[in-house]
């Protein structure tokens, strides 16, 4: 056997090798089969990195410590299966015994566990400083924080939401967190309700102190913040109003909270809720987490889902719901929102704000002084205006329209004839916010209506009107410069808040025609729309801004 192994001759030649390659590659058949199971060895892959999460499935992944993602990691990222939809991730709620964490652990259904933390014997004589799962009114649980940790890290697959309803658990919690730190490696939720909501009570939390002992103890977290809600028999004129997203605009500014940073909302009220809350979303660069409430009756929730789902992208809005029908029906219609929607939410988007079709103009690096979002503009300072980028020439075809509600922010009181929103027309020199030329349409929150020449050479003009102001302080608007003329129309509006305000209002409205003199000129040339707050005493949230053009 060794004499023939050593008889055999082997020849190494590059070439021929080469050539032998080519012709077996140039056979159809030969082709044919390397193609199948390239295509077969690719669909494998795909399927394998799909269902594991990559090329080492999820659970060895983060055994062998490779998975690096913090517990401030985005929960469509760290559970890709959910396609980067935050309507795809399944809440387990009120995880606080310990039947319910092991079940909720092991069950493929459920990527996030929610569970309330209080101190033993809560609020009593009694009152412990251990850490244990339960949420008022009980004052006591059988499973405490440190066993429920063991647990989530044992099995470390699911993300965890914990809810403190009080101050006195949070730092020793999180100083428990913070202990075991590089054992989970999961997405960590940090939630309390710190403002009034909605027929809600006062908050037990403070959001300075909880901030403070968050970035002290565990700031590698998403942070949630909440309004306290109660329940009323009729919740079709309750919402989120724009003094509770102003609050909470605050506190995230002020504490200078970086996302991220997720809102939770009740589902309830959602129906005069989404442009408040998108407006929040937008201008602090958070999510929303949409909860239902267990007491709250379900009929009209199905609505609700799609106007939220319809107005954020998917990766910032999830939902946290307690009605199995509700879940079916918001996986079969999340992506179909459009056709599911209120009519009054059509209505109000054949007037959404675009704020690429404005310019801000004066001292806007003022802080909070102007903060747009698609479904409304808000200004707080004088010093800062807007002017479109389209101009137009005067014509009756041409109306600029919208709403404005004026929020008394600062306690401050009112100037008769100053304190409200201008409406400019006509201008050729708006540089200088102090010094607008033009012909200035002004609505006062006192009721007065005014146009007026504003630093025009020549003779000035001037007439007003005067109408009762609502107790909500809001005015439908429109101007239309019309040549010889300017149109400007008002409405005092009663609702400015609920979904049903968006409806044309049936009251009579103040109409002022205006004849422009001869000398005033400019028929010929382009003019913007300028609008602009007179003076820094009220915010003014201005929404259905748009330009209108006939054919």
């Amino acid at each position: 056997m060794k004499d023939f192994f050593n008889s055999m001759h082997y020849e190494v030649n590059p070439k021929k090798d080469m050539e032998m390659v080519g012709k077996l590659l140039s056979n159809t058949t030969v082709k044919k089969h390397i193609t199948q199971r390239l295509i077969c060895i690719g669909v494998g892959l795909f399927l394998w990195i799909y269902i594991n999460g990559g090329l080492v499935p999820r659970f060895m992944q983060q055994k062998l410590g490779i998975l690096q993602i913090g517990n401030d990691a985005d929960v469509t990222a760290f559970f890709p299966e959910t396609d980067g939809d935050g309507a795809n991730i399944k809440w387990a709620r009120g995880v606080n015994t310990l039947d319910k964490l092991e079940r909720a652990l092991y069950s493929r259904d459920v990527h996030m566990l929610e569970a309330d933390v209080m101190l033993r014997g809560q609020g009593t004589k009694a009152q412990e400083l251990v850490p244990v799962m339960a949420k008022f009114p009980e004052t006591d649980g059988d499973l405490t924080f440190d066993k429920w940790l063991d647990e989530v890290i044992k099995a470390n697959t699911k993300g965890i939401k914990l809810d403190f309803q009080a101050m006195d658990a949070v730092e020793l919690t999180l100083q428990k967190l913070k202990n075991r730190k590089e054992e989970l490696k999961v997405p960590v939720w940090i939630h309390a309700n710190v403002l009034k909501g909605p027929w809600g009570g006062a908050p037990k939390v403070d959001p300075t102190r909880f901030v403070k002992v968050i970035r002290k103890m565990f700031k590698e977290c998403t942070i949630s913040f909440g309004w306290t809600t109660g329940h009323h028999t009729d919740l079709s004129q309750s919402g989120y109003t724009w003094d509770m997203v102003f609050d909470m605009y605050y506190i995230a500014h002020n504490l200078e909270i970086e996302p991220p940073i997720v809102y939770e909302a009740r589902a309830s009220f959602l129906q005069n809720s989404v442009p408040q809350l998108k407006w929040l979303v937008d201008n602090t660069r958070a999510m929303l987490l949409v909860k239902q409430d267990p007491m709250d009756v379900e009929d009209n929730y199905h609505e609700n889902l799609m106007y939220v789902s319809y107005k954020f992208p998917p990766n910032k809005a999830f939902f946290d719901l307690t009605n199995e029908q509700l879940e079916y029906y918001l996986k079969e219609n999340r992506h179909r929102s459009g056709q599911k929607l209120d009519t009054r939410v059509e209505m109000r988007d054949t007037l959404i704000f675009r704020p690429e079709a404005w310019v801000k103009m004066g001292f806007h690096m003022e802080a909070h002084s102007i903060l747009p979002s698609t479904e409304a503009i808000v200004l707080q300072s004088r010093a800062v205006y807007m002017v479109t980028k389209a101009k137009y020439k005067p014509t009756k075809n041409v109306k600029l329209q919208g709403r404005v509600q004026f929020l008394n922010r600062k306690n401050l009181q009112a100037e008769d004839g100053r304190t409200g929103l201008s409406i400019f027309v006509r201008s050729n020199a708006y540089m200088d916010f102090e010094n607008i030329k033009g012909i200035k349409c002004f609505i006062g929150l006192d009721g007065e209506v005014v146009v007026e020449s504003s630093n025009l050479p020549g003779k000035a003009f001037r007439e007003s009107q005067r109408m009762t102001p609502g107790s909500v302080n809001c005015f439908r608007f429109s101007v239309v410069d019309a040549g010889k003329e300017v149109i400007f129309t008002v409405t005092v509006l009663h609702d400015c808040f609920t979904l049903e305000s968006v409806k044309p209002s049936e009251r009579v409205a103040a109409e002022m025609k205006v004849a422009i003199p001869a000398e005033v000129g400019g028929l010929a040339v382009e003019h913007p729309f300028i609008v602009k707050l007179e003076d820094s005493k009220r915010t003014a949230v201005i929404d259905e801004l748009t330009v209108k053009y006939k054919t």
